[in-house]
């Protein structure tokens, strides 16, 4: 390695130090499975594909045929703040999964495995830097893998419940950098420096209810446990000055950084379904109060193994690091409702139209200090289409449907005043729109 290089490294070390991003699961900003996102997600009491998994896992039980499911997605973000674009990534992802029913007797249940997968990357983290304005929730926060196991019982006609377990990975980093330094002879310098990283597992649960109260209503009730990843990143340097005798700079860093975090939420459903029309409307609760700083905590010591030397140069042997800032979070409730219609009903196809709104208040304060989180309210409106094969023998025992589904988002005009008149980034001004489209194709088995 060349003598200059390790100097890069450090930088990216200490650059790396205020990494930190926080955010719920992908789901949560793509939505998942294309029928549930064109009915805006409000599909709590009714809701029996893949898309069960993340919705309301006692969905999983509602039908008796084996379910295969696959969906592309894709979302585009028109962010700006102060007028000027703040160039957020189109995220693309794939959706797929399975749902397997059983029964022992009248005792019936179902299992479910459910999987989105970024199209670009298995997981990114962006350092958030103070003075340095962006969205929160829409920057990295679709950027991860979303896996969640569950299963469903339905002991009763009226009354199944499901859970299950959803798993994120967050990891350990170590950077270890050993070389010299030579103050006389700078090409004779050397660095050597190696990486290496550990990913973790965690687990969190979640729970739901759906009770089938007759012919056309039903209700649901689901629970999603808070998770968050913390991210460990350690760098340990040891280089030697030549040509002074055992003198040697000696760095020793460690920061922990939350990366992604998911509040704790409940929501609650109801739906009216008949042979033509179904209506659903959904209220979720998001405990967003206790999301933890965003900002890093790091301990960084510097040191010289000459005492004397080091007290010359005046140099600490321990350097101030970030420390957590509170963020003022709120809670906060998110409405949700949707309606479709069958407009089509042929002897071999069926094609329902859907349409959906959802309105959530953002959970992020006006950004009037130091951070500069960015965040909107977000009006959503969605619409879906699903043409239904349901008479396929003797090629297919059983019924194809295919889903298409377009979002738009409007994230209205949010200022935000700083109280010092020499803050260094002054006020701000965010807006923006996004747009959704996807699409899935579902197997189901008699």
């Amino acid at each position: 390695m060349r003598p200059h290089s390790f100097l890069p490294i450090l930088s990216l070390v200490f650059a790396g130090v205020i990494a930190a991003t926080a955010s719920a699961s992908p789901p949560d900003t793509l939505g998942f499975g294309s029928r549930s996102i064109g009915r805006a997600g409000a599909v709590t009491a009714d809701v029996d594909d893949f898309s069960a998994s993340y919705y309301n896992p006692a969905g999983l039980a509602r039908g008796e045929s084996l379910r295969i499911d696959l969906g592309y997605l894709r979302l585009h973000s028109g962010l700006s703040i102060n007028g000027v674009d703040s160039n957020i990534e189109p995220v693309g992802a794939l959706n797929v999964g399975i749902v397997a029913p059983g029964r022992f007797g009248n005792f019936r249940f179902a299992f479910g495995v459910s999987l989105l997968l970024n199209d670009q990357r298995m997981s990114r983290t962006r350092s958030a830097i103070l003075n340095r304005p962006r969205w929160e929730l829409y920057d990295t926060r679709p950027h991860k893998v979303f896996l969640t196991t569950n299963l469903a019982i339905r002991p009763l006609d009226w009354l199944i419940l499901g859970g299950g377990i959803t798993f994120q990975a967050p990891s350990e980093l170590t950077l270890q950098l050993d070389g010299g330094a030579d103050i006389v002879d700078p090409s004779g310098a050397r660095a050597e420096h190696m990486f290496t990283g550990d990913l973790m597992s965690i687990r969190y649960p979640q729970a739901g209810i759906q009770i089938l109260a007759g012919k056309c209503l039903s209700f649901g009730v689901t629970y999603r446990g808070s998770f968050l990843l913390q991210n460990t990143l350690r760098a340990k340097a040891d280089i030697d000055i030549l040509n002074l005798a055992d003198v040697a700079l000696l760095l020793d860093l460690i920061s922990l950084s939350r990366t992604t975090y998911g509040p704790q939420q409940v929501a609650i459903g109801a739906a009216f379904n008949r042979d033509f029309i179904r209506a659903s409307f959904d209220l979720t609760w998001l405990d967003w109060s206790k999301h933890p700083s965003l900002i890093s905590s790091d301990e960084i010591d510097l040191d010289l193994t000459d005492p004397a030397l080091a007290q010359a140069l005046n140099i600490p042997s321990e350097i101030a690091g970030n420390r957590a800032i509170p963020l003022g979070l709120k809670d906060r409730w998110v409405p949700r409702m949707s309606v479709e219609g069958r407009v089509l009903d042929a002897e071999k196809a069926k094609l329902w139209l859907r349409a959906g709104y959802a309105f959530e208040r953002s959970p992020f304060p006006p950004q009037t200090g130091a951070i500069n989180f960015i965040d909107n309210d977000r009006h959503s409106l969605t619409f879906g289409t699903e043409l239904i094969f349901d008479k396929l023998e003797p090629f297919i025992k059983g019924d194809l449907s295919w889903n298409l589904h377009f979002l738009y988002a409007h994230l209205p005009e949010r200022e935000h005043i700083k109280e010092s008149l020499v803050d260094p980034v002054g006020d701000l001004v965010s807006r923006g729109r996004q747009f959704g489209v996807g699409t899935q194709l579902s197997m189901r088995f008699r």
